[in-house]
């Protein structure tokens, strides 16, 4: 059953004109989006603003999750480097014994490195369930907490972490196959290796864009409709279907976004660090204040980096639950169910069942176009999911005009 304890709707419906005949009700609207076929800037928009709609989750939890985890991270691998290098101190500069040390403690650091990694993404694969989870209810007018929120993702997460591992390891098999064979092209002296190279690595981003595109919304589709891995996998690919390239333009510009804030955002604390320095070592000794500045700089570079990172996992968690919603918006009228579920929860009805559950007999409406279209007598249908105006009549069904299935409000 959908919804337990720690749900409160946000609001109720809204814009309700007591002039108009009591046969008609608005559509109900969700707190996040409109229960509609959302346009790219409502998703790329909407994907930014899921971050002040409930702070205490997205930016109490995921945000300050994804920091203190990175941040653990670095002094790990750091104090790992450190135990690994310093046995150098032990032997003698350019000895056997000097390079085998620099060898182990060189492999220690990689797979400490590379453990961290793993680990720090089993903590993301969490705040993306999390933020998914949120997304999906805040999308319904509802404000959940976290154990709630965490009540609905602990049954698939297992599930999130073993796709996490599949991609990864995927990922690894296919680029240490690419550098064996560009090392031993490369080791044969043969101008071959470099264009070999060159090929592979626009091959491979061109792949990875692709996959990436194609399965974006995996872990949406095993968050709320519940389901397997191979399942998740097939859903994301057949939701996208016909939405490749505003789903690509999602991924890209919100990247994009994101590493210019994060370079606007941490250009001033490069300034920074230099005028403190000079507060802290007013004697203008040339040395310690170089180090002291340098040490300052990278630290708030650092931080400010953290952040931007923490709030990017977040956004793109966000933009990847609404491009799922409104695939199936599109494909399947989940936006009707959603009304429905608004309705009936707000008329008190219980219980209420999931309305992102899957339902394989499920086929969207015809809609009417997003521009007003002229009826008989010269009246003007709204577009698909706004309430007409005062005195304003829908023509009945069977005339030109007519209202196509589902464009105004769901009825429980």
């Amino acid at each position: 059953m959908w919804g337990d304890g720690g749900i409160r709707p946000l609001a109720g419906r809204e814009g309700i004109d007591v002039t108009a005949e009591p046969s008609w009700t608005p559509a109900p609207r969700g707190g996040l989006i409109p229960l509609q076929p959302m346009g790219f800037g409502t998703v790329l928009g909407r994907s930014f603003a899921a971050l002040r709609g409930n702070p205490r989750v997205l930016l109490g939890f995921a945000v300050v999750v994804q920091m203190v985890s990175s941040i653990i991270g670095v002094v790990v691998i750091g104090a790992v480097a450190f135990a690994a290098m310093s046995r150098l101190d032990t032997v003698e500069e350019m000895s056997e014994d000097f390079d085998l040390i620099a060898a182990g403690a060189t492999l220690v650091t990689v797979l400490a490195t590379i453990a961290v990694a793993l680990v720090l993404g089993v903590l993301g694969v969490i705040v993306q369930a999390v933020v998914v989870g949120e997304v999906a209810y805040a999308s319904l007018g509802e404000r959940a907490t976290l154990g709630t929120l965490w009540r609905r993702v602990r049954p698939v997460l297992w599930r999130l972490i073993g796709y996490y591992l599949l991609i990864t390891a995927a990922v690894a098999v296919v680029v240490a196959a690419l550098v064996a064979i560009v090392a031993a092209l490369a080791a044969l002296e043969t101008w071959m290796a470099v264009v070999f190279g060159i090929v592979a690595f626009l091959g491979a981003l061109v792949l990875y864009a692709w996959l990436a595109t194609k399965l974006f919304i995996v872990p949406s589709a095993i968050i709320l409709e519940q389901i397997g891995v191979g399942r998740g996998i097939r859903r994301s690919w057949q939701l996208t279907r016909g939405r490749f390239w505003p789903t690509f333009g999602i991924i890209v510009l919100i990247a994009t976004i994101m590493n210019v804030a994060s370079s606007v955002v941490g250009l001033p604390f490069s300034f920074l660090g230099t005028a403190v320095s000079s507060v802290f070592v007013p004697t203008g000794a040339p040395e310690a204040s170089a180090a002291i500045a340098f040490a300052l700089t990278i630290a708030a570079s650092q931080i400010v980096t953290l952040v931007v990172a923490s709030v990017t996992v977040v956004v793109q968690a966000t933009s990847s639950a609404l491009v799922y919603i409104d695939a199936r918006m599109r494909q399947e009228g989940l936006d009707l169910r959603m009304q429905a579920y608004v309705e009936r929860r707000d008329s008190g009805q219980a219980p209420l069942s999931d309305p992102y559950a899957y339902d394989p007999a499920a086929i969207a409406p015809p809609r009417i176009p997003q521009s007003w279209a002229p009826s008989t007598y010269g009246q003007q249908i709204p577009p698909y999911g706004q309430p007409p105006a005062y005195g304003q009549q829908i023509p009945p069904a069977g005339e030109p005009g007519e209202k196509a299935p589902g464009s105004g409000a769901s009825s429980s």
